[in-house]
Order: structure tokens, then sequence, then C-alpha cells
């Protein structure tokens, strides 16, 4: 790495919320012909200004996705002190951004050597061996982290009160605990911390806490505050927690929720449509909850989907009946995004989404093994409202192939924007 190079990396270390910097990064690599990490770099800054149902994000996502993960820039991350290591990497905006922690012990005692290697901003915690949460809570580095996520630990109330109420935890905004990372007393104590209304993103993923358990230590949150994003997937909520849930004034805030694989069933999601929560949402995640006809209807009826903008109704047994309702309803007039994948809608719940005035603002159909054949594709790519689409995915694992009529169609109206 040449001088101009390294101090303007070193930049990018010490200042990294700037943008000015990565982007002349970018030029400078560019000029030394990498034209294809300066693109990234390009790609990745414009997406984190972008929502992920817009143009931009969706026409990425179709035939660019690496720009979201950057899997193909692995070449490019650094070495990392003792302690760390990529397994479980993330970029943003060009740059490598959450590093996984194997050891606290490895890093406790250093002088912040990991964000001299790369602009990081996140660790990914691996709690396998009991780490000490209090030992981090103290870490001098700590207001450089933005976001943190454990696994495994199961922390008690003690231990999220010394994260919660650090005051060296001003700079996280997010964080997340998966696969058992949290006990429900260590939520509770988490939900009362300082920290929690600072949050903007909070992902709760297959914690092994009984629902009611979770649902009451959300409660204990004082105050809404600036929660955003919400992830509750995989937790097992049922019909029986959903309205005490769906009560919390924590969600009547939010953006961004997803319940994906919770058994709410037919009452869960009704209770989710009549509590008010969906008129602030832009997107909502409803895959394997199984809402039925009844649920899809008070979903639409309800028109608290006006504002939502990314809807995901993928693998929900949902046929043509549900679609319908979803095609035929002014409700559906603002999304952008809408994923029906892994539902039999079939050919004639593909001619109603064709045939939909109020979804003719779809950049994204996602119909990827929906049980639709030629007569289905045909009325897609003839479809007088789905001309502005940026993202089809018919793809299918079992069905038979399409004819060539079904496919010239396909790719006529839609060419590279189609995944069959």
């Amino acid at each position: 790495m040449t001088h101009p190079h390294d101090a303007l990396y070193r930049a990018i270390c010490a200042a990294p919320d700037e943008d000015t910097p990565r982007l002349a990064y970018a030029d400078l690599i560019e000029e030394d012909g990498d034209d294809l990490r300066a693109s990234f770099i390009r790609t990745q800054v414009a997406l984190a200004r972008a929502a992920e149902y817009d143009e931009l994000a969706v026409s990425a996502k179709q035939l660019n996705p690496d720009a979201f993960h950057g899997w193909g820039m692995a070449h490019t991350l650094p070495r990392v002190p003792g302690g760390y290591a990529w397994q479980k990497f993330e970029f943003r905006r060009g740059f490598p951004w959450k590093v996984g922690v194997q050891s606290l012990d490895a890093f406790i005692g250093d002088n912040g050597a990991v964000f001299e290697s790369a602009p990081i901003q996140a660790l990914d915690v691996f709690g396998q061996h009991r780490l000490d949460v209090a030992a981090l809570a103290e870490w001098p580095h700590l207001p450089r982290v933005r976001r943190l996520e454990f696994s495994v630990g199961r922390f008690g109330p003690d231990e999220a009160a010394a994260l919660g109420d650090s005051d060296l935890a001003v700079g996280i905004t997010e964080l997340g605990f998966e696969s058992d990372g949290i006990s429900a007393e260590g939520l509770e104590a988490l939900a009362r911390s300082r920290l929690f209304p600072r949050l903007t993103s909070l992902e709760l993923k297959s914690n092994v806490i009984p629902p009611a358990l979770l649902v009451d230590a959300l409660a204990a949150a004082r105050e809404p505050g600036l929660l955003g994003r919400l992830s509750l997937a995989y937790n097992r909520i049922t019909r029986y927690d959903a309205a005490h849930l769906f009560a919390l004034p924590l969600l009547h805030g939010l953006e961004h929720l997803d319940l994906s694989d919770n058994a709410l069933g037919v009452e869960g999601v009704q209770a989710l449509a009549e509590s008010g929560i969906l008129r602030n949402l832009r997107v909502l995640k409803l895959a394997k909850t199984l809402p039925g006809v009844p649920g899809v209807r008070t979903l639409t009826e309800t028109r608290g989907l006006a504002g939502v903008r990314s809807l995901d109704l993928s693998a929900n047994r949902l046929g043509p009946v549900a679609v319908k309702l979803l095609a035929e309803t002014g409700a559906t007039r603002g999304l952008r995004v809408l994923n029906l994948a892994n539902n039999p809608v079939g050919n004639e719940g593909a001619a109603a989404l064709a045939n939909s005035r109020s979804l003719a603002g779809l950049l994204e159909l996602d119909l990827g093994n929906a049980e639709v054949t030629d007569a289905g594709v045909l009325a897609l790519a003839t479809s007088p409202h789905l001309g502005g689409l940026l993202r089809l995915n018919l793809a299918s694992q079992n069905a038979r192939p399409l004819g060539a009529a079904a496919r010239g169609a396909l790719t006529e109206r839609f060419g590279k924007h189609v995944s069959i």
C-alpha cells in the first residue's frame, strides 16, 4: 500500500461515520486500476442512504446482490489482533464494519488496535466461554462501538444492567441477541437501563425465553425511545401473547417489524392489524406466521397497510383467495416490495396480481416456488400494471420448466429483471 492509500485508510478508521474519505479512497484505488472495489465502495455508500424498498436497493438485490454483504470483497479484509476473527464479517459503506470476538480476555487490555485495522463499529460476541460482559462495559474503547451482537451467552440481569447503564456505552444504538443470547431477566434489566431508550435497532432471534416472559421483559421499557427496528423472529410467539405484545408502547413507533416464524395464526395477525402499530410501519415481515384468509382480510380492511412499503407474507400457505384480497384492495397501493414466495399462489393468484391497479407501484414481486406455470407467467408478462418491476422472482425448484412462449414473453417484458 502506497503512502497516500495508507494515510487515507487511517483517516477512514479515525472517522468511520464520514463518507468523504471513503469516496476519496474509491477514487484513489480506481486510478490504480481497482475499478471493482471502487465501484463496490461507491455502491455501498449509496445503499446506506436508501431504504430496502427504494429503487436503488431493489435493483441491486436483483443485479448485484454482493453489494449488500460484500462476500466478494473478503480478499480485502485486513489482519486483526488476536482474539478477533472474520468468521462472521460484514461490510458497510464499502469497508469492514463488523468483526467477530473470540475472547474478551484477548482485547480488554489492548489499545484499541482493532479499530486501527479497519473502520470497525460492530462486534459479534460469541459467548460460548461465558465472556465477561462487565469487563466489556468498562472497556475504554466501547464508545467507538455502534452495534453489539451476542449469541449463546444467556446473559442475566447483572450483566445486562452493567452494559445498559455503562457510561461508556454512549455510542451503542443497535443490539442483537440470538440463539439464547440473553435470559428473560437479562432482557428486563436491559429494558430498564439507560441504554435502551437510545436504541434504534433491537434483534431478538431464536432466544430460549418463554414468549410470555419475553413480552413481559419488553414491557419493562420505561419509554418507547428511538427504537425504529425490532426483530422478534423465531421466538414461538402465539396468538395468546399477541394482544399483550402489540399493546406495548415500545412497538408503536416502529418503522420496521419482523415477526417471521412465530405461530401468530389468524387471531395473532388480526390483533396486529387492529393494534394501530401498522400506521407507522414501512417494513412488515410476517413469513411463516399463518395468518390465513381471515388474517389477510383484516390486514387489508383496517387500512393499516397504507404506509407499508415492504410486505413479506412468504411461506404462509396462502392461495388465490388470499392473494386476490391483496390485489383487489386499495390498502396495498403504497407497496413497493411484495414477497409471496413459497405459497400456493397458482396461476389464478398470479393473474389477480397482474390485473391489480393497486400494485402498479411494485418494484419487487417474489413468487418463487409459488406454483405459477405458463398461464400465470403470461398474465404477469402482459400485465398493464407491472411495468415498473425491477425484480420479479419466479424461480421454482419443483415446477416443470416454462414453455418457450412464456420464457420469451418474460424476457421481452422484464429482461434481466426477472429470475426464472
